[in-house]
């Protein structure tokens, strides 16, 4: 880490004690982590480990492989060589001894199986989901976090940068993408983003051309091209670029960990009237939600503005593909995950704090004709916001 190891290891300590004065407050006795970006968020490691928290001792990082790694980069001083479940076990019963315990983890990251295995080694415990209360801690970024997202977006924007200058009719989509991918790790990016669920590893992000730009075949409204296999029908293809044709790039960028998202639609060659236009509302689209965007603002707000923007110029219908899939959200937080709370929804009736950092993304997508889409990552401040990704929005002709 680049920081000075003493100032990281103050931040790590108060992350460490305010999750043990929440599992106080809930009357846990500890927690256990076993989703590599949780137990980053606690230890700055990512190792292959599984993290003890006792509500009132120190934490204990159990090392699956390679402890001297895990020693060497853990901001946590207890780290310990382990042969999975069973060392566990014994660490769990010399911490708790043999009374019986309730502990907190994350259920929405492990399967059914690997449950029914803890159920039956730990019987005097009764386990307790505690993934609410850790993304009550993450939600708030420190200072350091949004330095190194600040980092990503400049590495985005260089991304991009590049991007246009290697744009020549009849390069295909995949090839675009991977020439973006080595012009970002030249730069710094750490490859694949991170998707909450079974430690989830997602590719650059998307890459459409013409058509292809209107196809939506991910988790939320993301614009995913066709991907090269009916197997990966998400990212890009092998279609190749032809005058006219809309570009879109909707990628997210990795910096010690954390992630910037940004999107941006060109078109290649000259634009008629219609997307012109498009492209201009799409951008006052955004712009009407960072507008929104500040302390004390209910989340929903800041979708139902958007909304009614794009109701005003008879696109609701085409705002996030509505029509085709009912969906009404246009961002979701993020940091050490591409995918984080909030989302930004017309149901989220959370408020704004500063610290929190969202990716702002409408689209208007045309079903079987093209789509656009303008995303920015966005800081919410002590007074307002501040916009991080910093590409051009009115860059359109390339």
């Amino acid at each position: 880490m680049s920081e000075p190891t003493n100032k990281l290891r103050y931040e790590f300590d108060q992350r460490i004690g305010k999750l043990q004065k929440s599992l106080q407050e809930q009357n846990l006795d500890g927690a256990l982590f076993f989703q590599s970006e949780d137990i980053f968020y606690f230890t700055g490691t990512g190792v292959n480990s599984v993290l003890v928290v006792p509500s009132n001792q120190e934490p204990i990082l159990l090392v699956r492989i390679n402890v001297e790694k895990g020693r060497m980069d853990s901001l946590i001083s207890d780290v310990r060589p382990s042969n999975g479940l069973t060392t566990l076990v014994d660490v769990v019963n010399q911490v708790f001894g043999e009374k019986k315990i309730a502990l907190g983890i994350s259920f929405d990251v492990i399967n059914l199986s690997f449950y029914h295995q803890l159920q039956r080694q730990f019987s005097n415990t009764v386990f307790c989901d505690i993934q609410p209360m850790v993304w009550c801690l993450r939600l708030i970024k420190s200072d350091w976090e949004i330095a190194q997202i600040k980092a990503a977006a400049e590495i985005s924007y260089k991304g991009i940068e590049g991007a246009i200058g290697i744009l020549e009719e009849g390069i295909s989509e995949i090839k675009f993408q991977k020439s973006i991918e080595q012009i970002k790790v030249s730069y710094g990016d750490e490859g694949n983003m991170i998707q909450r669920g079974s430690n989830n590893r997602l590719p650059f992000g998307v890459v459409a051309f013409g058509k292809n730009t209107s196809i939506i075949s991910g988790n939320w409204m993301t614009m995913t091209s066709m991907g090269r296999s009916p197997s990966r029908p998400y990212g890009a293809g092998n279609d190749q670029l032809k005058k006219g044709d809309l570009v879109v790039i909707d990628h997210g960028t990795v910096y010690q960990g954390y992630h910037s998202d940004e999107a941006r639609t060109f078109i290649y060659g000259k634009a008629d009237k219609r997307h012109k236009y498009l492209h201009s509302v799409v951008n006052e689209l955004l712009e009407t939600a960072i507008s929104e965007i500040r302390p004390g603002v209910s989340i929903s707000e800041v979708y139902l503005q958007v909304e009614k923007l794009a109701d005003r110029y008879g696109l609701k219908d085409q705002f996030m593909g509505l029509e085709q899939y009912g969906f009404r959200y246009i961002g979701h937080g993020i940091g050490l995950e591409i995918d984080e709370p909030p989302l930004i929804s017309a149901f989220n009736k959370k408020v704004l704090e500063p610290g929190m950092v969202l990716a702002i993304e409408p689209k208007l997508i045309f079903k079987n004709e093209f789509g656009i889409t303008q995303e920015d990552t966005i800081v919410v401040t002590e007074s307002g916001c501040e916009v991080i990704t910093s590409f051009p929005r009115d860059r359109f002709e390339v």
